[in-house]
């Protein structure tokens, strides 16, 4: 969309309607000048006695954008300028803009909120639609026409609802060179759709399943300060903390019953074996077609994950757990050397509140050979339909950007309460972001932030994640690949079922 300037858009002509005066001239005329028609609509009248002229002009301010306008009427003799400053923010007319997203820190996200509307002058409803069911009550409301400024979506679904006709690109935002140019280039990658467009603004990036070791648990098997590099290190590892009688079942996996747990850690665990960050070349290759099968690299690692379930090297309750309340409330318990988990969990595991592994234990695993976890985010998105698409713009760009005073706001705080990760490289070297670290990490801190700036630029970022057939496949994929792990079905059975729907989602999205 091309820049509009600020007199230009219609919102701030209904501004400088709201701000019209008049002014009175002695010496026997009277010139009136006031705002009828907004701005440039102007009517002057004149009474008897000289001609005059008189000018007004009006500087007001709103945010950090400035507009002035001038008004000259009459003949030569009498020339008088008046000067109103106005620094008050006006309230935007018109009805308020609709803001649809997750629940999550409700409170803290409704705080962001109410700096925009302080800002602006402006209203937005939040519409919080249930976790669980995000996705299809978010395309319910898209398919009945429901009126959408802003909504969240993980990167997955957000190039879904591009692809449905829903949402669109933020390719047109009159900065999007410079928004580009702040942010990490593999989450411009990750993004990005197929086409190499934008799909949203950042809300946050985060990592999953990324490793944390329990270093107290790795002193007691004799190991301590030992790091694996790769997936299959951290696999031996854990059979010697078995071994050492140090654990009885070492690992808490990310195994979790939902399409963003075991299938997550599925994706991070086939990126990282197999060095192939985007799994082009061992899932789904660019044109979104399936090219694995049992006898591929698939079938190797779901035969890993059957041997390692049968040697009781990770907790078989994990298998039963729902989603990430359980799994959390695993993974702070202190009994496992490893505990792979979302990267933003691993401040919930360094807080002597919520964990039971003792302080200073708790310790991220850092990049050494191949990137840890799969990306896992979250994205402010432009939907097609809006209250006003320059309101919404600015809406999306005031949490997904920055303010127009250059104040990085939800990226900065929520690194700083949440450790979550932020697309702008700057984020994490702000001194507020590292001091905070430093409050919970003390000495620790720089090594760790050093270690998310290597995930950042490393974790996997499956293409397949910009095919509208993904989020199908994985709803298909977590029961199967459950099932696969415990040994109640057969690895044969499991991929071959994986790749006969893969086939027939690449069907129905790609028509091949």
């Amino acid at each position: 969309m091309k820049e509009e300037s600020f007199e230009a858009n219609p919102l701030n002509k209904k501004i400088s309607r709201r701000m019209a005066v008049s002014t009175a001239v002695a010496a026997g005329a009277v010139v009136g000048v006031g705002i009828i028609a907004g701005v440039g609509g102007y009517l002057a009248g004149s009474a008897t006695g000289g001609v005059r002229t008189v000018t007004d002009t009006k500087t007001v301010t709103v945010g950090a954008q400035t507009v002035t306008t001038t008004v000259t009427a009459g003949g030569t003799t009498v020339t008088r300028t008046v000067t109103q400053t106005v620094t008050g923010k006006p309230t935007v007319e018109g009805p308020p803009l609709q803001f649809v997203h997750w629940h999550y820190r409700d409170d803290i996200v409704t705080s962001y909120v109410k700096k925009f509307e302080e800002y602006f002058g402006e209203k937005v409803t939040e519409i919080h639609l249930s976790n669980e069911n995000y996705n299809p009550l978010l395309e319910a409301k898209f398919q009945a026409g429901d009126v959408i400024d802003m909504c969240y979506a993980n990167f997955f679904e957000a190039a879904r609802l591009i692809e449905l006709g829903f949402t669109r690109d933020v390719e047109s935002f009159p900065e999007i060179k410079q928004i580009k140019a702040e942010m990490y280039p593999s989450i411009v990658e990750a993004y990005s759709t197929a086409d190499g467009r934008l799909a949203g603004l950042t809300y946050f990036w985060s990592a999953r399943s990324c490793p944390v070791v329990d270093d107290a648990i790795l002193e007691k098997a004799g190991m301590g300060g030992e790091r694996p590099g790769t997936w299959d290190e951290l696999w031996d590892m854990a059979r010697d903390v078995k071994k050492a009688g140090a654990a009885e079942h070492p690992v808490m996996p990310h195994w979790f019953n939902a399409n963003y747990g075991i299938t997550w850690d599925f994706l991070a665990e086939m990126s990282n074996v197999f060095n192939d960050p985007d799994l082009t070349k061992t899932l789904f290759n660019r044109k979104f077609e399936p090219v694995f099968d049992a006898k591929t690299e698939v079938g190797e690692l779901l035969k890993t994950w059957q041997q390692v379930f049968k040697e009781g090297l990770v907790d078989p309750t994990v298998l039963a757990q729902a989603g990430d309340s359980d799994h959390v409330s695993a993974i702070v318990t202190g009994k496992y050397a490893f505990t792979p988990t979302a990267l933003y969990y691993f401040k919930v595991q360094n807080d002597p509140s919520q964990s039971r592994i003792p302080q200073g234990k708790a310790n991220l695993v850092p990049v050494t050979k191949s990137g840890w976890g799969v990306i896992d985010t979250g994205l402010y998105c432009w939907p097609k339909k809006t209250t006003d698409d320059f309101r919404s713009q600015r809406l999306i760009k005031f949490l997904g950007w920055r303010t127009p005073d250059g104040e990085r706001l939800t990226a900065t705080a929520w690194a700083i309460t949440d450790a979550l990760g932020s697309g702008y490289t700057d984020t994490l070297r702000h001194p507020d972001v590292q001091k905070a670290f430093r409050e919970w990490l003390g000495e620790r801190a720089p090594q760790t932030l050093k270690t998310f700036d290597d995930i950042a630029n490393t974790m996997g970022r499956p293409f397949i994640f910009k095919s509208p057939l993904y989020t199908e496949w994985a709803d298909i994929s977590f029961p199967i690949l459950s099932a696969v792990t415990a040994g109640t079905t057969s690895v044969e059975d499991g991929v071959t079922r994986l790749r006969s729907e893969a086939d027939r989602l690449y069907k129905k999205f790609h028509g091949r």
